[in-house]
Order: structure tokens, then sequence, then C-alpha cells
């Protein structure tokens, strides 16, 4: 049996039938920690410097503990060499089973190196700092996967079990609060969702934070169902068209109103390709005709999956796994995502649907620009514009080239970025899809800005703050009023760029599912501000951005974070820095950790 090492919890290796002998002292247990979730092999200098700095031999110390770890492994030939590294062919370590989706829901959620506190090594407490909420986060993530996988089966009891300890975890994380109390009444159990509901009332009310509208709707059962005397198949169809249409004219309320009933009658008339049109349709309009309501659509997205499968129609699984992986993206499950994405491809590969793939490679691209590896983006949302334009999908090439323009500018391309946001709003207007113009028009603003003109770039920015108004998105709200607030601090009035960075940031994060990467954006706009200013808000706003980049798992906005508390003094944070910027493709970023490493000499000891 291979030896496994438990690191979430408290810390504990095990070989089989037989105790095996601990690592003695938290610093194995650090060093075991560090080196198995590096993601890369570790030089025997970096370790050294993060632990055993105060030692009189540094090299000498760490040579110990490595010789400690391979005998409480049992493993004599393991941690040897420099760089030192550690590989599943080796050992099994729980954190890596988290990341691959194969750890046991009930081993699920407990505290990296739960215990191991060590003093006067800053470079591993600021590792740790890092590690510590990403397990959190990436726990949080695989539960509530779990949770919907059993209850889009049925299994409701055990979504239950699974979604009441991902609430656990984080009373007030929202969405998991909403999804224990779907599955409470899923099950049955209305009258304890009720009590659950009031408990996290009074909760978020002691932290002044108001639950959202999708937290009350989820303690509620369904209301009663109207039957007529008509085939239920023949309702639901009827509903179906009825619901899309009113969607396709505005009527947001009306068309999810009518498609819930479609989705009643469709399950009554146990028409597995039906249910998973209508579920489809329903769950597609929860996530982006209304805000707030992502956790539903959720919950719908995965019932239409399990129905499409069944019902052996792999286009259509395909088009919900797209779906389920762009919520998870807004939301920052870059994972879950890019998971659900790779299975959205191989059913998509097995009916040779182009369009269909242009609409996967779109998301793809989203979920690699959002962790900021944005040439690889932008090569997928190339391929998938121009695959839109071959197969005639207009508003979906529109979608890939504002993207796109994103991940152009943000890599230092400039010009093309302007001309991939030119050619998204020209497309955006010919389809007259308003409620997409805002997001190529601030792009567009940023890369006029970035060229120098500044009074159009204001003009576009103020065009697209108009209409995200009018339309009442809060990402596109925000956006815009992110780029004004960096256009009036370019013109030099502080004040103003305050007040409308302040206010980009109400107007994005007052729904529970918002965009993660634009909330984060603004966070980083703010902290700029603050630096620019040399004002003591600096460090709450680095601090800021740095907890909310590792929550959403966005690798871009923590190394500014990083980089900037590094450039206040706080050496311990440029190997991380360093670390968080790997892959990322963001020239302004990447030269100034090259500048860290040269001021400094790179190393915290």
């Amino acid at each position: 049996m291979k030896t496994r090492v438990r690191l979430l919890g408290r810390p504990q290796v095990e070989g089989g039938a037989q105790p095996c002998p601990q690592p003695r002292g938290f610093k194995s247990w650090a060093l075991l920690a560090r080196v198995a979730l590096a993601g890369r092999p570790v030089s025997r200098r970096e370790l050294a410097g993060e632990l055993f700095f105060a030692a009189n031999d540094p090299l000498g110390a760490l040579r110990w503990s490595l010789a400690d770890l391979r005998r409480s492994l049992n493993l004599p030939d393991v941690l040897r060499g420099d760089p030192v590294r550690l590989t599943p062919d080796e050992v099994w370590v729980d954190v890596w089973a988290l990341e691959d989706g194969s750890l046991p829901a009930a081993e699920i959620g407990g505290t990296l190196l739960d215990g191991v506190e060590l003093r006067n090594c800053p470079g591993f407490e600021t590792w740790l700092l890092v590690a510590r909420p990403r397990s959190a986060a990436r726990s949080m993530e695989e539960l509530r996967q779990r949770a919907l996988d059993l209850l889009s089966t049925g299994e409701a009891d055990q979504a239950v079990t699974v979604a009441g300890r991902a609430a656990s975890l984080d009373p007030l994380d929202e969405p998991a609060q909403e999804l224990f109390l779907r599955a409470l009444v899923t099950a049955g159990h209305e009258a304890r969702a009720s009590v659950h509901l009031a408990s996290c009332e009074a909760t978020f009310a002691r932290e002044g934070l108001v639950p959202s509208p999708a937290l009350r709707a989820a303690a509620r059962g369904p209301g009663p169902r109207h039957r007529t005397g008509l085939r239920a198949g023949v309702v639901a169809g009827s509903l179906l068209r009825a619901g899309t249409a009113a969607l396709d004219a505005g009527a947001a309320d009306a068309g999810i109103e009518t498609l819930r009933r479609a989705a009643d009658e469709a399950e009554r008339a146990r028409d597995l390709a039906l249910q998973a049109d209508v579920l489809r349709a329903l769950g597609s309009a929860l996530v982006h005709a209304v805000r707030g309501f992502d956790g539903e659509g959720a919950v719908v997205l995965h019932r239409a999956l399990t129905a499409a499968r069944s019902a052996q129609r792999p286009a259509v699984a395909a088009e919900i796994l797209r779906e389920l992986a762009f919520a998870d993206v807004q939301a920052g499950r870059h994972a879950s995502a890019a998971r659900a994405l790779q299975e959205a491809a191989r059913q998509a590969a097995t009916v040779g649907d182009r369009a269909l793939l242009a609409a996967i490679l779109a998301v793809q691209g989203m979920n690699e620009a959002d962790r900021g590896r944005h040439v690889t983006a932008a090569a997928l949302l190339t391929e998938s514009a121009e695959t839109a334009r071959h197969t005639g999908r207009r508003r979906q090439q529109a979608w890939s080239l504002g993207i796109l323009a994103r991940s152009l500018l943000l890599s230092g391309d400039v010009d093309q970025a302007q001309k991939a946001a030119d050619a998204s709003i020209a497309v955006t207007q010919q389809e007259r899809w308003n409620a997409y113009l805002p997001w190529p028009q601030v792009l567009r603003s940023q890369a006029l800005a970035e060229a120098g003109d500044w009074d159009t770039a204001r003009e576009d920015a103020e065009n697209a703050f108009a209409l995200a108004c009018e339309l009442g998105d809060p990402c596109w709200e925000g956006m815009a009023g992110r780029a004004l607030g960096v256009i009036e601090l370019h013109a030099g009035d502080h004040a103003a760029a305050h007040t409308w960075i302040a206010d980009a940031r109400r107007r994005c994060d007052r729904v529970s599912d918002r965009y993660v990467w634009v909330s984060a954006y603004i966070g980083l706009a703010d902290l700029e501000l603050a630096v620019r200013e040399g004002t003591d808000a600096a460090a709450p706003a680095a601090a800021r951005l740095h907890d909310y980049a590792v929550r959403a798992d966005l690798p871009e906005f923590l190394a500014w974070a990083l980089v900037h508390q590094a450039e206040s003094g706080d050496r311990s944070r440029i190997p991380l820095a360093r670390t968080a910027a790997e892959g990322v493709t963001n020239p302004v970023l990447q030269a100034r950790v090259r500048a860290l490493d040269s001021h400094f000499g790179g190393s915290p000891t």
C-alpha cells in the first residue's frame, strides 16, 4: 500500500496496518507541505531560506528534516537531490486528491496544516497565508460540485450531507448556504430549511450583510402546480416556446416563470429529451437573464445534464456543460469550469458541430484569461471568433472578439486589442445586441487610453456606462465606472477618481453572483490609486485584493497584490509574487516582478 499523507486537518502520515512514526516537529511538516504543494521542484536554497534561515547551518538543518521525512514516510529514496520534489508515484497526498476530484466528500474541508504554526519564518508564513484559503476555496468548490451532482440524480438526502458540510465551512458564503437550503427543500426538510434560513439571516445581520432574494427563495418549496387536460408533453413544448419568446422580448421574469411551468410539465411527461431542452432553457435564463440566481440556475442545469445524458443527446449535453462552465468561470471556480469544458469538447466532437465548438472555445478562452494566461486565451478566442464567423454565429463572434480584446490589451498588444474591440462593436451593433455592447466599448476605451487618446477614451467609457446603467448590468456598470475612474486619475482629479472607483465597486458587488474577475479588476484600480497618492489606504487595499484573488483563484491579481506589498517593504512577498506570476502573460506585471528581483535580490533572507 502506498504511503498516505494527510495535510487537510491535523497532518498525519499513514502507512497501512502499522502506525507510522510521525515527522518530528512543525518544520518537518511545513517542509513536506511546501514540497508537495509547490507545483514544481523547489531548490534546497529556497527551502532553507524559507524554513531554516535562522539556523547556524540552514542547509544542514534542511538535510536533517528531509531525513526525518524519509524515516516517517518509510521511503529512503524520496526527497533527494536538488531541486527537491515529491511525485504521485511515490506517495498519496490528500490535497492532490482534492485537486483532481478523487478525495471522498467526508475527507474534504479540513484546514491545511491545522495546528502547524511557525514563528520567524516569514517566507513560509506568507506561503501558508495563500495556501490555506486556496485549499479552503477548492474544498468548497468540490463539495458544491458533488452536491449538485447528487441533486441532479435524485439523491437528495446525500446531497443534504455534502451541501451541509460545505455550508458549515463558511457561514457567510451565501452560495453555499443557498445550495444547502435547496438540498433540504428537495429532500423534503422544509421546516429544517426555514430554521437554517433564520440562522443565516441572523449571522449575516451580525456582519452587516443583507441576504439576497435568492437565499430566501431557496428555502421555499415549489408552489402549487396547475394542471390542464392536455397531454403534459404538448403543454411543456408550448410553454417552452412561449417562455423563450418572452425572454427574447426582454421579459425575463415572465419568461422564467413560464419555463418553470414548462419544466413541471416536461417532468410529468417523462420525456427525457424534452426535459433536457426545457431545463437547459430555464437554467440558462437563470444564469444570464436575471442577476442573483446563478445558484438555482446551476441546480437546474445539472438536472438538464442528467436528462441529456440519459436521452443520449451529446450536443445538448455539451451546450449545458458550456453553460455550467460559464457560471463557474464567473464565480472563480476555474477547476470545475475546466473539467466541464473538457467534457463539453468531447461531447461536441461526437457530433461535429463547429458552431458549438466555437462556443466551447470561447468559454475556454475566458477561463484561461481570468487566470492570466492571456497568450493561450488569445489563441482560443481567435479560433472561436473565426469558427463562429464561418458558421454564421454572429453574436458568438462578437462575444469572442470582445473577450479577446481584453487578453490582447493585458498581454501588451494595444493595437490588436483596439482592432478586436472595434470588430466586436461592429458586429454587436449590426446584430442590435445592446446587452453586450458595453463590454467591447470599455475595452476599446482602455486601448485608446493606452495609446494616449484620452478624450475619445472618455467618450467610449461614458457611452458604455450610460448603456450599462440602462441595462442594469452590475458587471458592465463596474467595468465602465472603473474606466472612468482611471481616466479621471490621468486627468489629475483624484477626488473624482475615488468617487468613480468606489461607485464601480458598489455597483459590481451589489449581487452575490457577480463576475469575480471584474470585481478584482476594480480592486486593482483602487489599490493603484492609493499607491499613486501615497496614502495609508494602500496597505489595506493590497490586503483586500490579496484575499479576494486567493479565494477566486485569480493569479494575476494575486501577483499584483504581492508586488505592491513587496514594494512597500515586505520582502517575504517576493518569492510568492514570482510564483504567482508564473504563466501570467502580462508584460507590465512581469516587468514589476523582475524589478523586485533586481532591487531586493529576490530573497527574503
